[in-house]
């Protein structure tokens, strides 16, 4: 019974927030997947070669765009692979297929960027920046 009336907070809490973020994108429109290039952001990381990343469907990496709540990330691919502490910046290693249904994968860097907009309590992502094209074009492709 303690465990039910513990859970309910939570639950409203969460419906809160997500009746308040669908009024925002109604208000604002849906925000549309933008990505910039930048191979001079990804500096040499001790051990990066060794990361494992994880292999990420890119239609759901298309889904983090500018406005998104930071920890709405988690859902889509998981913590950054770089110990990334308390910061502006997560970094990550990911597999995306090279073509629909294929079993090979391409290595690809990506590096988001939030922001805390004024008079917001959540952060959020402010900008995708991809270390190589060819991976920003393969999750903008997804759909």
């Amino acid at each position: 019974m303690k465990a039910r009336l513990l859970a309910l907070p939570l639950i409203a809490a969460t419906s809160i927030g997500t009746v308040a973020a669908a009024q925002e994108a109604a208000e604002t429109g849906p925000a549309t997947y933008v990505a910039t290039v930048d191979p001079g952001t990804f500096k040499r990381a001790p051990l990066e070669e060794k990361k494992t990343g994880v292999t990420a469907d890119p239609a759901a990496v298309r889904m983090i765009v500018p406005g998104l709540e930071k920890f709405s990330i988690y859902r889509l691919i998981g913590p950054p692979h770089f110990g990334e502490g308390i910061t502006r910046r997560w970094n990550y290693v990911l597999f995306l297929p090279l073509a629909p249904g294929s079993t090979e994968r391409a290595r690809c860097r990506m590096e988001i960027r939030f922001e805390k907009p004024e008079g917001r309590y959540h952060v959020v992502v402010s900008e995708v920046v991809w270390q190589d094209q060819a991976c920003a074009d393969r999750v903008a492709a997804a759909g």
